[in-house]
């Protein structure tokens, strides 16, 4: 089943078929995008809805949602904190204007979302106003919001709690759980980080009209570190986006200072008490196949390594020199990512100890009284008190960072 959700060829077959059935029945590209007041990220796409618009001839309807499903979104207070302070650095990549504050004004919210949740004409007129009051929220401006209230008949406030529950409900049974996320014929793209896959998609069926900015520039971000500060990676075995990190590291070895990075597994997300479930565990799975097959990385054949395969992984990576630290990590990961092999196995154990000179008396050992786990819990401390808690997770000098999308962030750009 994991191989068929992740198949590179299968995905292809389904865009093909959806744009052969849309040029059947004569219909243009539509598209929906989900707004969330409260998440930077979807005040950082609305100049992107237009510019998508106006490169494709693209047209979007959009709902105003505010999905916080406790299930979904672990670690809430964490995430709203690192969320102000990564959409800033975002921002500054895609050269726009975002002012890292907190709003704790709830009238001000309500406000904001009388203006938003009312019918526009068009959509270009709802993204018109919806700038102005995103800039005016974030900002804290109440008097813009009041003002802007006084010349639109903005929806009564009684009537915000019921519209707002009525579309999250409607968004949660389209099937996702993330605001500012766009959906376009069978597939969702989360936030500005997933444009590229939207773009190379439509590319594909119709030449881009107008040049665009799709693509962010991270050499123009300014963060608090030195070109020359180690970095500790905090990543799971069992994490995709993890095995994606590190076969960028290990595949292309002479693009990134792999003298200066520390590699720190912690256990996985559901073993630290973290939820995950099953229909954000089938996004996960399909979001990292498409960005590995994307990046040209193996990607198909998955097998769980929860519990004994994890415990095994931990005590090989652990047994190896730091100097091979990097390669062993990627051919675990690999195993269980890209071959679905069972990393438990003490045939696979054999094989890894062959392979890299390693102990297997050693890691037996190590597996069987679990003297590998101190470090692992001392890695997940430090991503705690980092204000972190997902993988792979990023720190250099100051500057922290979740996700392989912020690798950039990291690795590609200009210093204070």
């Amino acid at each position: 089943m994991a191989q068929l959700l992740c198949s590179g060829r299968l995905r292809k077959v389904r865009h093909d078929f959806s744009e052969f059935l849309r040029k059947a029945s004569r219909k243009g590209h539509h598209a929906s995008f989900y707004f969330d007041l409260d998440d930077p990220y979807s005040a950082l796409m609305l100049p992107i809805i237009e510019e998508l618009e106006l490169a494709f001839k693209i047209s979007f309807h959009v709902h105003v949602v505010e999905p916080r499903r406790s299930e979904f979104c672990p670690e809430k207070d964490a995430r709203e904190r690192y969320g102000i302070l990564d959409a800033g650095y975002v921002a500054q990549a895609w050269g726009l204007d975002f002012p890292a504050l907190i709003p704790n004004q709830k009238r001000l919210k309500t406000e904001a979302l009388r203006l938003l949740l009312k019918q526009r004409s068009t959509t270009a007129e709802w993204l018109q106003l919806a700038k102005r009051v995103s800039d005016a929220y974030w900002h804290g401006d109440f008097s813009v919001l009041h003002k802007m209230i006084r010349e639109d008949k903005a929806i009564d406030a009684f009537d915000v709690k019921s519209m707002l529950k009525a579309n999250t409900d409607a968004f949660y049974k389209h099937g996702f759980f993330m605001g500012s996320s766009i959906y376009y014929r069978g597939e969702w793209y989360w936030g500005v980080d997933r444009l590229y896959l939207l773009r190379d998609r439509l590319s594909r069926y119709f030449a881009q009209e107008h040049r665009t900015r799709l693509y962010p520039d991270w050499g123009q971000v300014r963060v608090p570190c030195r070109p020359n500060d180690e970095v500790d990676m905090y990543f799971s075995f069992r994490s995709p986006y993890s095995y994606i990190a590190i076969a960028r590291l290990y595949l292309k070895k002479s693009s990134y200072p792999l003298e200066s990075i520390t590699l720190k597994p912690v256990l996985p997300m559901v073993t630290r008490g973290l939820p995950v479930p099953k229909i954000k565990k089938m996004y996960i799975l399909k979001d990292a196949a498409r960005i590995a097959h994307f990046e040209g990385i193996s990607f198909g054949r998955v097998w769980d390594p929860l519990g004994p395969g994890v415990d095994a992984c931990i005590a090989i990576f652990e047994e190896a020199s730091n100097s091979s630290k990097l390669e062993v990590a990627f051919d675990l990961m690999k195993a269980i990512w890209a071959d679905g092999k069972d990393v438990s196995s003490s045939a696979f154990i054999s094989n890894m100890c062959s392979k890299h000179q390693l102990s297997k008396t050693a890691i037996d050992t190590s597996i069987h009284s679990k003297s590998h786990l101190p470090a692992v819990e001392k890695n997940r401390l430090e991503l705690t008190r980092l204000g972190l808690w997902g993988v792979p997770s990023f720190k250099k000098g100051k500057l922290v960072a979740w996700g392989q999308d912020r690798m950039p962030l990291i690795f590609e750009r200009s210093f204070k």
